[in-house]
């Protein structure tokens, strides 16, 4: 990899996080940057953005620029809603990654899904409403066998677990 597209590609990856407006990652990828690049711990820009950045617009400038939204990070093999249930506090970045396609209920290699890891890890309550309230199933369980009204009850997670029982969750 040349030098520059190098320089460019470590530019997006900080972008992701950081950016404030979609011009900013637009620029970089229109320079040469890889849209699709890896930082070292196999997360590419879209994962980056979906997790760490509030703004809507950078993450939706990324997907609408050929970023993967179904690309799994290489240790948990989470993928952007992933990433994105477990630490994003903005209900918008969810709805986002969802109008670009992602699968609601994909799974990682715990059997997680999006709710999942929203219940479980995401202090955010409204994460993990705005995936009940867009389809996530309420009754998956993980490969252990712990249903998301399980996590709910184990982080005790009072308004989720009303919540998940008024939408028949068992």
């Amino acid at each position: 990899m040349a030098k520059s597209t190098d320089s460019l590609n470590k530019k997006l990856l900080q972008a992701a996080i950081t950016a404030t407006k979609a011009s900013d990652v637009k620029k970089l990828v229109e320079a040469g940057a890889d849209i699709n690049v890896h930082n070292e711990w196999g997360l590419t820009p879209v994962m980056l953005a979906a997790q760490y950045n509030h703004c809507v617009a950078v993450l939706k400038a990324l997907v609408e620029l050929g970023g993967d939204i179904h690309e799994a990070e290489p240790k948990y093999r989470s993928n952007a809603l992933h990433l994105a249930a477990n630490n994003s506090d903005n209900p918008k970045v969810i709805e986002a990654l969802l109008a670009a396609g992602a699968n609601i209920d994909a799974r990682n290699y715990l059997g997680e899904t999006a709710l999942i890891m929203a219940v479980n890890n995401n202090s955010e309550t409204k994460i993990a409403t705005q995936l009940i309230k867009s389809g996530a199933d309420i009754n998956v369980c993980d490969y252990q066998g712990h249903s998301v009204l399980d996590y709910a009850k184990a982080v005790k997670k009072t308004y989720l677990i009303n919540l998940l029982k008024s939408n028949g969750a068992k």
